[in-house]
């Protein structure tokens, strides 16, 4: 289609993002892959860091998707198949142990809170839950999905997101020992290993 080449461009890079979110991709990797030159896959690149649908590692070196990518997909997802099959269980369960229960699943380095179901014990700001991130090891249920990632991958996981988790005081002898504890009891609990609720 003309006059979209601009716009055929950072798509192919945004979809190649999406595909290797997890290792990232260099910039000579994302010009060998796209046959972009160099300086305007780094032009579209900075423009799209800038706009937060890409971002870069703590060394500058690798590129994902960033948060503004991954909240438009997370949009769409209030109405997803997967809630609407566990909200039934979610209720009883919440009705149940008068707690709030949550579907938080994984998506990249962090767990996204899919769905809530209030319980009688309420929860301040309940509504602003649903639709939220938090970094994998932060919180009880994204404690639970990090440990569920191997030793090496939780490294890695850990110095992509280095600044993050010691501006929170969590270094990564302390997340190591909550993954322990949560592979050890087969669940993650609030506190463990200093990881908050």
């Amino acid at each position: 289609m003309p006059g979209v080449q601009s716009l055929d461009r950072a798509f192919n890079l945004l979809c190649l993002l999406a595909e290797h979110h997890e290792t990232g991709l260099t910039l000579p990797q994302l010009v060998a892959q796209t046959g972009i030159d160099r300086t305007t896959a780094h032009r579209m690149l900075r423009y799209l860091t800038h706009a937060g649908f890409a971002g870069q590692d703590e060394q500058g070196k690798r590129y994902r998707l960033g948060m503004a990518a991954m909240a438009m997909g997370l949009r769409t997802m209030n109405r997803s198949p997967l809630a609407s099959a566990c909200a039934t269980r979610m209720k009883a369960l919440a009705r149940k142990t008068g707690d709030t229960v949550f579907l938080i699943v994984r998506i990249g380095d962090h767990g996204y809170c899919m769905h809530a179901e209030e319980g009688s014990h309420r929860v301040q700001h309940f509504h602003l839950l649903t639709g939220s991130t938090r970094l994998l090891g932060q919180g009880t249920a994204s404690m639970a999905l990090l440990a569920k990632l191997s030793d090496e991958e939780i490294a890695a996981h850990f110095e992509r997101h280095r600044g993050e988790y010691e501006g929170s005081g969590l270094s990564l002898l302390k997340l190591q020992r909550g993954v322990e504890r949560s592979r050890k009891l087969g669940y993650a609990l609030a506190g463990a290993g200093g990881v908050a609720g």
